[in-house]
Order: structure tokens, then sequence, then C-alpha cells
């Protein structure tokens, strides 16, 4: 198989199925505020394991016209554009909570699970007169009061976030996202010189 034809393939093959994974969580960030929908974990699982597949086949073609030829900069940008995926994507559908009307309501930490190095909390607060349970912000004992808003709409979704969850999903997913488009540029730049380098030689 012509080099320039597999990679030009497989590149197209790659951006269609990661396109469709971000598109996904967008989706699902702004429609239900919510993130990662079912249809975007298929297409990242999807885009990971075509993605490594096509990595190996890459790397052995790439090897065939030369030993020391880089070949790793796709999958490192891949693995850039998935976590900027759903880290973004998880702040995207916090923000969108956050822009809703909310009310202001008194609640009362119920209880933390912790799973790993994850935690949790949940607790409890009445909106005109029922009660309902929500994920809290931060960390505290059981019977820490605390000031939360929660949707107008949907008083069991809370709309606070803890500093750190901001930091990290809103925060990190613009990081991680200049960092994917720093390692797909200067990938394109390589791949530019190897297919001349090689189209050169054969030449």
């Amino acid at each position: 198989m012509d080099l320039l034809f597999f990679r030009r393939a497989t590149g197209v093959a790659m951006v269609g199925l990661t396109l469709a994974f971000l598109t996904a969580m967008v989706i699902g960030a702004v429609r239900d505020g919510e993130a990662p929908s079912d249809a975007a974990l298929v297409l990242a699982g999807a885009v990971i394991l075509l993605g490594m597949i096509f990595a190996a086949m890459r790397t052995m073609r790439y090897h065939q016209v030369r030993k020391d030829l880089p070949t790793n900069g796709p999958f490192v940008a891949l693995v850039l554009v998935l976590f900027a995926g759903f880290i973004g994507g998880i702040g995207l559908a916090q923000t969108v909570v956050a822009a809703k009307p909310t009310i202001a309501v008194d609640a009362v930490y119920a209880g933390c699970t912790t799973k790993g190095r994850t935690t949790t909390c949940d607790g409890k607060y009445t909106v005109n007169g029922v009660e309902y349970r929500g994920r809290m912000p931060g960390r505290a004992d059981s019977g820490t009061p605390v000031r939360v808003e929660v949707l107008a709409s949907d008083p069991e979704k809370v709309a606070t976030k803890s500093w750190m969850d901001i930091l990290f999903f809103r925060g990190g997913g613009i990081v991680l996202a200049l960092l994917a488009i720093g390692a797909i540029v200067r990938w394109l730049r390589i791949a530019r010189g190897v297919t001349a380098e090689i189209t050169r030689s054969r030449a």
C-alpha cells in the first residue's frame, strides 16, 4: 500500500471518529447538562481501539521505509484529544447547569462515599416542602450545614461545585484542548516533512 495514501486514509478515519466523539460530548453537555453520554463513551472506545490499530500499522509502514522515522505523534495527539473531550465536556456540562436559573437553599451533608481516591458527598435539602438529596460541593462531616444553588426547573440537580471541580474540569479542559491542538499541529508538520523526504528518496 502506498504510504502517502495510507497516512491520509487513516488520518481521515481517525479525524472523523474523533470529531463524532467531541460532538457527542458537546451535545450531551448542552442538551442535558451531563457528560459523557452513552454515545460519547461508545465513540471513545472505538477511537481508542482503532487508534491503537492504526498506530501499530503506521509504525510498521513507516519503518519499512526508515527505522528512525517518528511515528508516535498521532497517538499522543489522540490521547490528548480524548482527555480534553472528557474533562472539557464535564466542565462544559457544569457551566451549562450553572447558567440556568437556580434557587439558593440551605442543605446539610448526609454522608460521603469513597471509591479509590475519589470521595463524593451527598446532602439533604428542602424545596417547596419537598425533601431532595443531591451531590454536595467538596467534603464535610455528616450534619454540616452548607448553602447551595439548585436548578429551579429540577431541584434534584445541585448547580454549586467546589473550586477544585471548577479548576479541574473547566480549567483542565481548556489547557488540554490547547495541548491537543499543539500536538496535532506539531505532528502535521512532522508528517509533511516525512512524506516529502520519502517522496524525494523515491524520485
